[in-house]
């Protein structure tokens, strides 16, 4: 179900003159939704992977909210770490820390992390690799400020020095903006993110979508919120976690009231997801999903498919990649943030259609690839009384038929 579809979403979108609910509704239905079932195994298999990459031991640390200067440490040979910020609660680093637990207990006897990133741990363990962890980065910015607080005791500057360690990333989601910026500060190879948040200004809409989406943000935004209208950093993000709405979504969508003007009906609470709308974070929901990706790719024969024809979700990923790729997006990254895939997801999908020919190495269609793609828009949904030619067989590409 598309999240305009829902009593909520009807209800925000009754905030706008009828002429603006088209554009508010396109970009209701563009936010990807994260449950925590799906950041769970998106990120823990993230970190499974880069244990058996990065340098061994690895300390798993949990990225959380550090004031300017403050440092991560206490002064002392075995420092404990600092409490949380004067009236503060735990946030999304409580979620982060107990998966961390998880994965370290689900390794095993080799045990590759370290058992808990203390100072007194790290050193014991002779700890190779200090592994920063966060569900999300918007600009970067967080995890920026909370290296430089981690980082300031003299024994881990000491450590630095003499190239006994090295500092990685690793996010569950971010956009590309906070991507870039974090592999400026920590080096290219050193920052590993499960999929990129999608935002305004990665969607494949035409420009004029774009200018009308981002004036209904302008317009309608309150003014007594100090944040850019398109979320802060001004980054227009497009994607909400069950336990959050990031604040670098679009003002209009998690703002509780609208200055001079009463009657705002809210659809995320501030930071907080209303509880008729946390059912829709669920990992299965992947008609959601696709009905989102289908409509960013501007595909709307896609929309017809019978997609339980595909017999696999291989199938259905490939078929996704091809209609991106259609789209000559430049990367990889950003085929991830049409389709609403993760990055593994993509890599093997985009490995596949290349070892069946459907891509070629510069990441176009083949002849092949676009005759696959079209014979798919042809298995469409029954009843459905379209000029098209539908077909009973259940599709799977011809490349993976056996031979006749």
């Amino acid at each position: 179900m598309l999240l305009s579809d829902t009593p909520r979403g009807l209800n925000w979108l009754g905030n706008f003159d009828v002429a603006e609910r088209e554009s508010a509704a396109l970009l209701l239905d563009s936010i990807e939704l994260v449950g925590q079932d799906a950041l769970q195994i998106g990120l823990s298999g993230l970190i499974e992977s880069l244990a058996d990459s990065l340098p061994n031991p690895i300390a798993l640390v949990p990225v959380r909210e550090l004031a300017p200067g403050q440092r991560y440490f206490q002064h002392g040979r075995d420092a404990p770490a600092r409490l949380l910020l004067p009236q503060s609660f735990p946030g999304s680093e409580a979620i982060v820390a107990a998966m961390l637990n998880g994965v370290r207990r689900a390794a095993g006897v080799k045990q590759p992390f370290v058992e808990a990133p203390s100072l007194k741990n790290m050193r014991g363990a002779r700890c190779r690799t200090i592994l920063l962890v966060d569900d999300f980065s918007g600009s970067g910015g967080r995890i920026k400020t909370f290296y430089r607080g981690f980082k300031a005791h003299p024994t881990l500057r000491s450590w630095l020095s003499y190239q006994r360690i090295e500092y990685h990333v690793a996010c569950y989601a971010a956009t590309p903006l906070a991507f870039r910026n974090l592999q400026r500060t920590f080096g290219e190879e050193h920052v590993h993110v499960h999929t990129m948040c999608p935002t305004i200004g990665t969607r494949k809409w035409d420009e004029d979508q774009i200018q009308r989406i981002k004036r209904l943000c302008t317009t309608y935004a309150s003014t007594a919120i100090q944040t850019s209208p398109l979320g802060y950093g001004d980054t227009g993000g497009l994607l909400a976690f069950s336990h959050s709405a990031p604040n670098n979504l679009p003002v209009i969508l998690w703002q509780m009231f609208r200055a001079g003007h009463p009657g705002w009906a809210p659809f995320f609470l501030d930071k907080g997801i209303p509880d008729d709308v946390r059912a829709l974070f669920s990992l299965t929901d992947r008609d959601r999903q696709r009905a989102s990706a289908v409509r960013q790719l501007q595909q709307p024969r896609l929309s017809l498919i019978d997609w339980s024809q595909l017999r696999s979700q291989d199938t259905q990923d490939m078929m996704l990649v091809l209609a991106a790729i259609a789209r000559r997006p430049r990367d990889r990254h950003l085929v991830a943030q049409l389709t609403g895939l993760s990055l593994p997801a993509v890599r093997r999908a985009a490995d596949l259609c290349t070892t069946f020919k459907l891509i070629d190495r510069s990441f176009h269609l083949t002849d092949r690839g676009r005759a696959e793609l079209q014979h798919a828009k042809k298995i469409t949904l029954p009843g459905d009384d379209f000029l098209l030619n539908g077909s009973d067989e259940p599709y799977y590409p011809r490349q993976l038929r056996a031979g006749r």
